[in-house]
């Protein structure tokens, strides 16, 4: 059982090079193949210079680990262009323009706002440099607005089913529809407070999945477990970062195929990051 996960805060949760290699390493050992290792910025942060200065040190400390998919979580800091030249230098895979309130990009999850024409640029300057735009933390209408604006697969890291969980930082029916519709990729979040309004087991992770694949498909679904981010709040079964998935699957196997479980767990983020590069590489063919 091998294990692509979408979003983990590891950046954020250790400091030191060796904390951080220390656990890419425990990773591997978990049958990790792939991680997105998410740089979070919280909106109280203001220092530009700060923030891209840590950024870019924390990315050189994973230059030589394959296994490592770079990303940024909330771009509410890039007010010009000098900034967000600085964000193309670092060529994350994907980013999130928001956290769960609005910048001056766009409308988080917990707020109102759209896709600001700043927003918009940026959007563009990322795609054309090959940078996805992850959705996950964005409120509906800045999400179509995304989808208006961009030929790219919609892509979101960490989010769950507000089919199952009505809340407004999980997507509906329509929004994962539109994932299947764009050939690209959500990845479930493992967080009791994305799952349920109480503590969230394997039977409540069961019922998002099923969602997902419902609506979106079993091409487009897996995880992006948040691990490191949540407060440890995670479903009961899932003991800290990747020791529960192997229990995990053992239950899911009663609900879904192998087939299904393999995509989930790891072949469709694979593919999408497949997907993704070779479009990269015919773009800059043209």
């Amino acid at each position: 059982m091998q294990i692509a996960d979408a979003h983990n805060d590891v950046l954020m949760s250790f400091i030191e090079k060796e904390q951080i290699l220390e656990y890419i390493k425990f990773c591997k050992n978990n049958k990790v193949v792939k991680i997105f290792t998410a740089y979070y910025v919280s909106p109280e942060q203001e220092s530009s210079k700060i923030i891209l200065k840590d950024i870019t040190q924390k990315f050189t400390y994973l230059d030589n680990e394959p296994m490592v998919i770079k990303s940024l979580e909330n771009l509410g800091y890039v007010h010009n262009n000098k900034i967000l030249d600085q964000i193309i230098n670092l060529n994350p895979f994907c980013a999130t323009l928001t956290w769960n309130h609005a910048n001056i990009l766009a409308g988080g999850a917990y707020s109102s706002g759209k896709l600001t024409e700043w927003g918009k640029l940026v959007v563009n300057r990322l795609n054309q440099n090959g940078i996805i735009i992850d959705t996950a933390h964005l409120n509906e209408h800045s999400f179509w607005d995304i989808v208006c604006v961009t030929n790219e697969p919609i892509f979101c890291s960490h989010c769950a089913s507000r089919e199952v969980y009505d809340i407004p930082r999980n997507f509906n029916k329509n929004q994962l529809r539109q994932i299947e519709k764009s050939n690209g990729y959500i990845g479930l979040c493992l967080y009791d407070k994305l799952l349920c309004d109480s503590k969230a087991n394997f039977d409540t992770i069961r019922a998002h999945l099923s969602s997902f694949l419902e609506f979106a498909g079993e091409d487009h679904v897996g995880f992006g477990t948040d691990f490191n981010g949540t407060g440890e709040q995670n479903p009961t079964g899932i003991k800290l970062d990747y020791y529960g998935m192997q229990e995990l699957y053992n239950y899911l196997i009663n609900y879904f195929s192998t087939s299904q479980l393999q995509k989930f767990y790891h072949k469709n983020l694979l593919d999408f990051l497949e997907k993704f590069s070779q479009n990269k590489k015919d773009k800059a063919l043209i």
